[in-house]
């Protein structure tokens, strides 16, 4: 059944493509040894879409992923690598990765991977299945295991891949000693290339169900420590758990009043803001280490930016002036804010305010939420300086600050109110 799951690959346009640039390298007679690998046998195995094709071959490498690029066609990225050269190949929605592993033995290769069930391959010419970890039983029992005791002390990054994978692949669990044999490996990820583990904790964090990621970051001893520049260091700040599931409801209460609103939540800043929420102070603020976290290379200052705008408030406002302020201030990202303040509070003596609090705001939003996010510009530099009778210099740029701030406060809406707020000023 397996091979026959594996056989309808034989059909897949990349596929078709390697096993002809295969066959033409180097003017052999003999056609390179290649397999696939990896994320495209898994699932197919599991029925799941195929986005991406995994390969390696015996040699010939960057010839083959030049006649590959050519033929699908896509662009080619040189992707390196220590012991192996790799490829990736990016044809619109598709990826091929590519593996020379030369003069390494296919059994080898495969030893190096990081779980048993990205560790078989397939032969698409002769169809034959080399499995010699186990793999395809592992995934008949939907059990995530290292592929040897080295798999994770090799590259400590397969720390953050096992929840990551054990989000993505239904039903499945980790093996206890996998669960060990990362756990060890954990204090290491202090030496791996921050934008590795930058992509990793993406992934993690864009997955609805990262509440259950947490846990597991939790029991590997990467959260909080990571976010402390002590990866391995044991602690268990449980309130971040609590925010991340109550996360959830929050955003669907959020969309009972306003649907446009709850879709415009960025669920990856109000999930990386929990962690941060809720880390051991020691001195030390939620502001504070989410710059040393960005710092150290884990976050983007774009990404890093929206969760410190969502770190910025404690309570949703309960005045008009204070919600025309915070939409002005929040902009986009007000309903991100609001829902997350809603999945921090616990207990229904802290969720009735915030209801009473948003149901006014998502109003306010909805009828004036354009014009308090960047309101339209009434008076020019220029203006300003012939009807205050002052040069070019800070003066205008004050002028120019309160008319803006009087139109975020609801005082202001027209050029000729916005002249007579100067002139009164002036008088």
């Amino acid at each position: 059944m397996i091979r026959r799951a594996f056989r309808l690959l034989l059909h897949h346009r990349a596929v078709r493509a390697l096993l002809d640039a295969c066959d033409a390298a180097d003017g052999r007679l003999d056609p390179v040894e290649c397999h696939l690998v990896g994320g495209v046998l898994r699932d197919r195995a599991l029925g799941l879409p195929i986005h991406d094709v995994d390969a390696v071959v015996a040699g010939h490498g960057r010839e083959i992923a030049e006649r590959l690029a050519a033929a699908l066609p896509a662009r080619l990225v040189l992707l390196g690598g220590k012991e192996f050269a790799a490829y990736r190949l990016v044809a619109g929605e598709l990826t091929v990765d590519l593996w020379d592993r030369e003069t390494l033995s296919l059994h080898d290769d495969l030893a190096r991977r990081d779980f048993t069930l990205n560790a078989f391959a397939f032969d698409p010419r002769s169809e034959e299945v080399i499995d010699p970890f186990g793999g395809i039983a592992d995934l008949e029992r939907r059990l995530l295991r290292a592929t040897t005791p080295a798999s994770f002390a090799g590259d400590p990054l397969r720390v953050l891949r096992l929840p990551r994978l054990l989000l993505r692949l239904p039903g499945f669990a980790a093996d206890p000693e996998t669960l060990l044999l990362a756990r060890r490996s954990t204090p290491g990820l202090a030496g791996v290339a921050a934008e590795r583990v930058r992509d990793e904790l993406a992934m993690l964090f864009a997955h609805p169900e990262i509440h259950r990621g947490l846990a597991l970051l939790m029991a590997l001893d990467v959260y909080p420590g990571l976010w402390l520049a002590r990866p391995g260091e044991p602690g268990q700040p449980s309130g971040a758990l609590a925010e991340l599931e109550a996360l959830p409801e929050r955003v669907r209460e959020l969309r009972q009043l306003d649907t446009g609103a709850a879709d415009g939540v960025d669920a990856p800043a109000a999930r990386l803001a929990a962690t941060f929420v809720h880390l051991p102070q020691n001195g030390h603020g939620a502001l504070q280490r989410l710059e040393r976290f960005r710092d150290a290379g884990y976050l983007t200052r774009q990404e890093a930016a929206k969760v410190a705008l969502v770190l910025g408030w404690e309570e949703l406002p309960a005045s008009d002036l204070g919600r025309r302020r915070f939409l002005h201030r929040a902009g986009p990202l007000w309903a991100t804010v609001a829902a997350s303040l809603g999945a921090r509070a616990t207990g229904t003596a802290a969720l009735e305010p915030w209801r009473a609090t948003l149901r006014p705001l998502v109003d306010l939003a909805r009828s004036e939420g354009k014009a308090l996010f960047d309101p339209p510009r009434l008076l020019t530099g220029g203006e300003v300086q012939e009807l205050l009778g002052v040069p070019p210099g800070p003066h205008v740029g004050r002028a120019l600050t309160a008319v803006r701030q009087a139109q975020v406060d609801g005082k202001i809406r027209t050029r000729e109110e916005a002249v007579e707020l100067l002139r009164a000023g002036a008088a």
